[in-house]
């Protein structure tokens, strides 16, 4: 079995599996809208109805990268993610995917809450990224970076995004995606975890492949995707993505 680079993305709102009941109070309130939203309180637009200039359906009003769709099918859909984006992350080492996403969310979550140098509370955004890095051998750590989409300038209209503030946490970061990319994505609902995501990426991968497209970009990465908490009963939306260079013309 080839060794693989996942890359996940997760809804910055996702409450991670590890928080307790003895967290604080300000990570339960971060998830009231998530919950409003679950037992039917907030809407979304239908995708079907979504204006050709509306953010998707599934970041639910949060902000989070603007792509281009070149092409799409009923097993898959192929984007353009711009040059620039900025995210603020940090590298969980040694754990399994589960606990990894809880340690890495946390850790960003408390840089949003005010640990950075301008002690500023920043918005949530959409969505949360997850790179996983596979060891090179069975008894290897494998290392997860966990990202959060810096929000843009503004009032949601805005291209722009904020320059953000320094961590004061020594292990997190900002980074920046220079040079863009493109993303071929297969969507699903319900819940999911780590199998059925790894399956679902097998089977996009098999679309690819038939689609003669088993040459575009590198297979040894892959995306995982999910943009809900666990807050969220219905209407969730879950995406495997492989990822290939941003072209010097559309594919």
């Amino acid at each position: 079995m080839r060794k693989v680079f996942v890359f996940v993305l997760l809804a910055l709102a996702v409450a991670p599996l590890g928080v307790s009941a003895a967290r604080p109070m300000t990570v339960a309130s971060s998830f009231v809208d998530s919950a409003r939203s679950a037992l039917g309180l907030n809407t979304w637009t239908n995708p079907n109805e979504e204006a050709s200039d509306a953010p998707p359906w599934f970041c639910h009003s949060l902000d989070c990268p603007k792509f281009e769709t070149t092409k799409k099918n009923a097993k898959y859909e192929t984007r353009l993610y711009p040059p620039g984006l900025k995210w603020v992350s940090t590298v969980v080492t040694g754990v399994k995917y589960d606990a990894a996403v809880s340690q890495g969310f946390m850790k960003l979550f408390h840089y949003i809450q005010g640990a950075n140098s301008d002690g500023a509370k920043i918005p949530m955004t959409a969505p949360v990224k997850v790179t996983l890095t596979p060891g090179d051998g069975p008894f290897c750590d494998t290392n997860f970076t966990v990202s959060f989409f810096v929000p843009y300038d503004g009032d949601g209209v805005s291209s722009t995004q904020i320059d953000p503030p320094e961590p004061t946490d020594p292990t997190v970061f900002v980074e920046e995606d220079a040079e863009g990319f493109t993303a071929f994505v297969r969507s699903f609902g319900g819940w999911t975890n780590e199998e059925k995501l790894i399956a679902q990426a097998e089977s996009l991968g098999e679309d690819l492949e038939s689609d003669g497209l088993d040459d575009v970009g590198d297979r040894e990465h892959f995306v995982f995707a999910g943009y809900d908490s666990p807050f969220r009963i219905f209407g969730r939306h879950n995406e495997v993505m492989f990822l290939a260079p941003y072209p010097e013309k559309k594919v």
